[in-house]
């Protein structure tokens, strides 16, 4: 007999899914639970306010040993006066401080160094104008308006030569019609003429008259603009960094250099002022030269000034476009120097301590020049033999603020 198919367990049923239970409600605070939950909040607020509180009003710890450095310092420099201050001899301050006095000594350093280039030269000519010197710029707009500007000096001269020979043949022109209407009216009274030819001479002696005196107006007129022209080319000139009248008086043995001076140095620049030129293209050399000219405007978009000078080449080295460095104010003179440590810039201004007795130093405002080395020039707020606090100046500054910023009896500030 076949083998009959093994039987198979009964099947159990699936038993039902499980639905989720549903939450149990939370139990409700009660009243106090919640009033002790925001009075933590309370608390934790009121703890770090006063800690923040503590931290901002606290005042510094003292140094160690139980010295007050701040108070310390009061004592040892104190306000005495209007920008006057003292300084206790024997703080530890005071044994920092050196003092100086201001000497008065001969110098033929530049006041300022500015950068600069050849302006014009004037070029020997070549081929058939070579007996006539030509002048050479560094720039194509000013070589047209220097060549506008030589044509309206030519037609001021036309047209000045032209409104004179108007004028003549006016007067000329007139003067022989009245003779002709003088004649006529002699005919007329001896009756060989008829008073109709003298109407219409008199007729025209008017309308010579009226004529003349429109062609002197035009021609005068035409004098004005070629003038204006003249005038306006030549400011423009100007504008360039360049004198007109210079032009053309300025021999082949001398060169133009411009520079550009900023506006706030423009006090110590002068016309005869002595300089000294370094160019790049010839190392080594020192040309000489003096300020010629200042130029009428300030530039808009560098606030500078251009200065014009006039550098002796007489072994024709120089070239147009070349640059140099220039040193202004070459010429021996006297200056006031102190040490660059003695000067204390504070509140946009420079300040000097001057010794006005044994402890007490007056606060007193200068005007500085140029660095030499470890010293600087005074031009103003000091003079010869004034004695001034030089190495730890510095130290001062704190107190010097203070001073210069508490209104002086009378003074008003914006």
């Amino acid at each position: 007999m076949p083998d009959s198919p093994p039987s198979l367990p009964p099947a159990v049923p699936e038993a039902p899914p499980q639905l989720p239970s549903a939450p149990e409600p939370k139990p409700t605070p009660s009243v106090w639970a919640r009033v002790w939950g925001v009075a933590q909040i309370i608390l934790a607020l009121a703890v770090t306010c006063g800690v923040l509180a503590w931290l901002l009003l606290a005042p510094p710890a003292s140094p160690p040993g139980g010295t007050d450095a701040p108070s310390a310092a009061n004592e040892a420099v104190s306000l005495v006066g209007s920008r006057s201050i003292r300084i206790d001899p024997s703080s530890p301050i005071s044994q920092k401080l050196d003092v100086l006095t201001v000497k008065a000594t001969t110098i033929t350093d530049p006041v300022m160094t500015v950068t600069g280039t050849v302006a014009a030269s004037l070029r020997p000519g070549v081929g058939k104008d070579k007996d006539k010197d030509s002048w050479q710029f560094n720039s194509p707009e000013v070589l047209t308006a220097y060549t506008d500007w030589q044509k309206a000096i030519l037609d001021i001269t036309f047209t000045e030569t032209q409104a004179m020979r108007i004028r003549e043949l006016a007067v000329t022109r007139n003067s022989a019609q009245t003779e002709v209407v003088e004649r006529l009216r002699k005919l007329v009274s001896a009756g060989t003429d008829s008073l109709k030819d003298l109407r219409v001479e008199e007729t025209n002696k008017l309308q010579y008259k009226i004529q003349g005196d429109k062609d002197v107006y035009e021609a005068d007129t035409a004098v004005r603009n070629a003038r204006k022209t003249e005038a306006a080319l030549a400011r423009q000139l100007q504008q360039a960094g360049l004198d007109p009248g210079l032009i053309t008086t300025t021999t082949s043995e001398v060169d133009l250099v411009m520079a550009e001076v900023p506006e706030g140095k423009l006090t110590r620049v002068m016309i005869g002022q002595g300089c000294q030129a370094q160019f790049f293209g010839i190392p080594g050399q020192i040309f000489s030269g003096k300020v010629v000219s200042l130029s009428p405007v300030v530039t808009k978009d560098r606030r500078t000034l251009r200065v014009l000078f006039i550098i002796n080449d007489p072994k024709d080295q120089l070239r147009p476009g070349m640059f140099a460095e220039i040193g202004l104010g070459t010429d021996a003179r006297q200056v006031l120097r102190v040490s660059a440590d003695s000067v204390v810039h504070a509140d946009r201004a420079d300040y000097v301590l001057i010794g006005t007795g044994p402890d007490e130093w007056r606060i007193t405002e200068v005007q500085i020049g140029e660095l030499f080395g470890s010293e600087l020039e005074i031009l103003s707020g000091v003079k010869a033999g004034d004695r001034v606090i030089g190495k730890g100046a510095v130290l001062l500054k704190p107190v010097i603020v203070r001073a210069v910023r508490t209104p002086v009896q009378g003074e008003v500030r914006p």
